[in-house]
């Protein structure tokens, strides 16, 4: 299976604080892709997404400002607050009033922020193996470093497994691709801003998406890897079990009141590549 090719959706448009580089396809309801957190993390991330969602929807997959191809070296960021209105200022140039929001680790934690600032542009918001709700920052974080083509091929590796799609010559190409976003001028040093808020528990508690999700009231939706390693998965596994497979009924403080769950056998943290058709599907039964 060869990676997908995106280029020929390439575009871009100036923001305030920088250029931002997205892709852009099809008719219908708008729906707005959200990467997640990382040096060579980009909206690429949904390339297995991007054309079989665009088949039904207007799609967006952005990359933030910090990110990417986007501007990599800001004034004042990125950070937490130049991110969410970088997303907001692009809806506001790109005309569009209300998306449904999917994202991707740190993607629903920055969506999920816009969403309960900004409630009445957000339709829905999905969070695929969903970051901001824990206080104590993964190592992963505080650990930060450069990448190298072994390192990114070894953590896309987790991802190959027996039922996953994805295959070791996949982890491979991906691992290369994401580098040449890594390899950008200022691409490291120019995520520190962001790299310090989330290595910093007592900066990641003003932000944590946990605490907003009570008071989101469009329809939210978690999907989460069963082998998912990152905190809370252990503890939505269990939520998981409990109650009987509707974590909805539970009694933590993250649920909000209008929240659907699933949870995939056997999957991790990127199960948008492990398992690209089931997620596509079950992205588009939400969306409707």
């Amino acid at each position: 299976m060869a990676l997908p090719d995106l280029s020929k959706y390439e575009k871009y448009e100036q923001l305030t604080q920088g250029k931002v580089r997205y892709y852009e396809a099809g008719t219908g309801k708008d729906v707005l892709l959200l990467h997640g957190m990382g040096v060579y993390t980009s909206a690429d991330t949904f390339q297995f997404q991007f054309e079989p969602l665009a088949e039904k929807y207007h799609v967006i997959a952005l990359d933030y400002l910090g990110f990417g191809n986007s501007d990599r070296v800001l004034g004042n960021g990125p950070t937490f607050d130049v991110i969410v209105d970088g997303i907001r200022e692009f809806l506001d140039i790109k005309g569009l009033e209300k998306v449904h929001i999917v994202g991707h680790s740190a993607g629903p934690w920055f969506g999920g922020i816009l969403t309960y600032e900004s409630p009445d542009r957000v339709l829905s918001l999905t969070g695929i193996g969903s970051a901001g709700m824990n206080a104590t920052p993964v190592a992963s974080v505080s650990g930060y470093q450069a990448p190298t083509a072994e390192s990114t091929k070894a953590s896309n590796m987790n991802s190959v497994y027996e039922g996953s799609s994805l295959t070791e010559e996949m982890a491979g190409e991906m691992g290369l691709q994401m580098l040449k976003y890594a390899n950008r001028e200022g691409a490291v040093d120019g995520l520190r801003p962001l790299v310090n808020q989330m290595a910093d528990a007592n900066v990641r508690k003003s932000y944590l998406l946990q605490r907003r999700l009570p008071f989101i009231k469009c329809p939210v939706y978690f999907i989460w890897g069963e082998s998912e390693g990152i905190d809370p998965g252990p503890t939505w596994t269990e939520e998981w079990e409990s109650t009987g497979h509707n974590p909805g009924k539970g009694s933590k403080p993250w649920v909000a009141p209008n929240t659907k769950f699933d949870m995939i056998p056997g999957a991790t943290h990127n199960l948008h590549w492990e398992h690209p058709e089931l997620i596509t599907k079950l992205l588009s039964d939400f969306i409707g």
